[in-house]
């Protein structure tokens, strides 16, 4: 390292006694001028100081900007993620009531088919089970139970049930739409997110950037350190060429009349140094010119370093204005999709509304009308099978009184005839004694008594009619008719 010292006397009362007994041969004026105009050519570097200064404010502009655009730039990563986490929470949500209302849909309408199944199948048990032919009129043309029911009813929830269908194929056609738009806005949104250029950590890990403008601002003071020694090793060797004889003469031929860079100028007058003090000048003079060259290298190495510094500074700056820049782009992009929820979240909303209040109430009610449908029809093929046992029934006692009528009839004649017998043997025998004023009844015949049919006191207590006639149903039917009433019992 240069040992110049601040000024010529500071120079030589600071050195040591051993260095005033070094008796190297004085430097010569010849040699003096040389390393003058050295010195002098050295101060040149004072460009490379005006290039650190620029590095060093540039760099902690870039520090600053730094420090603001890292800050801005994890506070918009930590928002986007927010807000995606918020906007994924929705696109669960419509997924969720999608698949749950789904799942519900599916087992209701596999009920509703159920139930429907179930009509159907007393529908195909009502078209294959005839009418009796002996409970019809003579010559009416064959029928089947299905015949004589009216479907109207049914047809009317079938249409009822179709049109609620096809509200529900409707509504999830556009919830499904909904949830398919929005998962390809989100997807969209975070292939941006993913494609947002990030700043590499490896190499600049958060603390990295003060770090290199730290180092970058020491060795700027480094740069001036180095340039004020070779100031001062100049200012020596004016000094000494001022106390040298001839010395401001020879410098200012060697260098013209250039203007001198320090304080000091060659043409001022001598400086009145004793030849001992001289001779200590020059030797310093003679140490320190040996590393001027040194000094100025390590001036120009700094400054490169201090460039490749600041340009790593930049660089990291560069990226960050990148990853600001695109972020910004995803954050516009954001605004767009979460405008864009507010509409899914509405449709969805709607969708769910439309389950609750009318799709869902209206196929449980299907349910419930195809069971009731079903059992009413299946009591009506119950009750057709009761009806041919109570026909054969009404047949038997039918029949039974019948046959006890007849056998009354004929005890009641049998009476009559013998009523009739013992009345002709009374008046035989004793007729001709009794006058016929004695009782009015003598002469009369007996009450003759018969059984037969009563007919029918309608409403308004007027004899009608009987039409009744019970047919005569084949054995086979009313066994087959019973099996059918016993299993369902």
């Amino acid at each position: 390292m240069m040992a110049s010292p601040d000024s010529p006397a500071a120079s030589v009362s600071s050195r040591s006694s051993s260095r005033a007994s070094d008796h190297g041969r004085p430097l010569s004026l010849e040699e003096l001028v040389e390393h003058f105009v050295a010195a002098k050519r050295s101060l040149n570097s004072q460009t490379h100081l005006w290039h650190a200064n620029q590095l060093v404010t540039a760099a902690r502009q870039l520090t600053e900007e730094n420090a603001i655009v890292a800050a801005k730039t994890s506070a918009i990563r930590n928002m986007v993620d927010e807000e995606v986490d918020k906007l994924e929470a929705v696109r669960r949500g419509i997924h969720l009531l999608e698949a749950d209302t789904q799942r519900e849909y599916k087992t209701i309408l596999h009920n509703l088919d159920v139930a429907r199944s179930g009509l159907e199948s007393t529908f195909k048990v009502l078209q294959e089970t005839p009418l009796e032919a002996a409970l019809q009129p003579p010559g009416t043309p064959q029928k089947y139970l299905y015949d004589t029911i009216e479907t109207a009813g049914v047809t009317h929830l079938h249409d009822k049930l179709r049109a609620c269908i096809d509200r529900w194929n409707a509504g999830t056609a556009s919830v499904r739409e909904t949830e398919d738009a929005f998962n390809t806005a989100l997807n969209n949104l975070q292939s941006s997110i993913d494609s947002v250029p990030s700043t590499p950590t490896r190499d600049y890990s958060p603390g990295r950037i003060p770090t290199l403008y730290y180092e970058l601002e020491e060795h700027a003071r480094e740069v001036a350190q180095q340039f004020q020694m070779l100031v001062r090793h100049y200012d020596l060797c004016v000094t000494a060429l001022r106390a040298t004889e001839g010395g401001a003469d020879a410098a200012t031929e060697a260098v013209g009349d250039a203007p001198q860079p320090s304080g000091q100028d060659t043409s001022g007058p001598p400086v009145p140094l004793s030849e001992e003090e001289r001779l200590k000048v020059l030797t310093i003079v003679k140490q320190d010119a040996s590393e001027v060259e040194d000094v100025v290298a390590d001036i120009r190495g700094l400054v490169t370093e201090m460039s490749a510094l600041q340009e790593q500074i930049e660089t990291h700056i560069n990226h960050q204005r990148r990853e600001d820049a695109a972020l910004g782009g995803v954050l516009r992009m954001m605004a767009r999709v979460a405008a864009e929820a507010r509409s899914h979240v509405e449709r969805a909303r709607s969708f769910q509304t439309a389950w609750l209040e009318d799709i869902r109430p209206t196929l449980l009610e299907g349910i419930d009308e195809w069971e009731e449908q079903r059992e009413f029809f299946e009591n009506f093929d119950l009750a057709y099978a009761e009806l041919l046992v109570e026909v054969a029934s009404r047949r038997r006692r039918y029949e039974k009184i019948k046959r006890k009528a007849e056998e009354a009839q004929r005890e009641l004649d049998k009476l009559y005839a013998e009523e009739e017998r013992a009345r002709e043997q009374f008046m035989r025998v004793q007729g001709r004694f009794l006058p016929r004023d004695i009782w009015p009844g003598l002469h009369h015949p007996p009450r003759k008594y018969e059984v037969r049919p009563v007919d029918r006191v309608g409403d308004e207590q007027e004899p009608q009619k009987s039409t009744e006639i019970i047919p005569q149903l084949a054995r086979n039917v009313v066994e087959r008719a019973l099996t059918r009433v016993k299993r369902r019992m």
